[in-house]
Formats: structure tokens, sequence, C-alpha cells
């Protein structure tokens, strides 16, 4: 069997295949396919205890564009 650049197949000591090590660069077409079986690929924000303390004590609004430099 050809070899494929970027997969690895790690096999037990059996030889049965149990873990795909997938390059994610050099294979992004397989990023949709994880995020179906519900795979987070996105980096998650680690919000800090300060940043959480001044979203508490301050009202955030969505501003108007059109209204812009009135504000």
């Amino acid at each position: 069997m050809a070899q494929v650049s970027g997969i690895t197949i790690e096999r037990s000591n059996t030889g049965m295949p149990v873990y795909a090590r997938i390059d994610l660069r050099k294979h992004s077409d397989i990023i949709p396919i994880l995020e179906n079986k519900g795979a987070e690929v996105k980096k998650t924000v680690k919000w800090s205890a300060k940043l959480l303390k001044a979203f508490e004590e301050k009202e955030f609004s969505i501003g108007d564009i059109n209204n812009f430099w009135d504000e």
C-alpha cells in the first residue's frame, strides 16, 4: 500500500490499527469531517479573572455604525 504524506497509522501489538495521526496543515479538507463528528478544532478563549471582573462591572452595548461619530 502506498504511503500518504502527513498521515501515520499506529497499530497495536496484534497489528490492528488503533490511532491515526493526521497533519491538518497538509490535509485541511478533513477538518469539516472532524467538526461534524463533534471534535472542537478551534482554540477556546481563556478569560482571565481580571477580564471577567471587568465584564461584570461595565455594561457593554453594540454600537450603531450609522451613528458612530454621534456617540
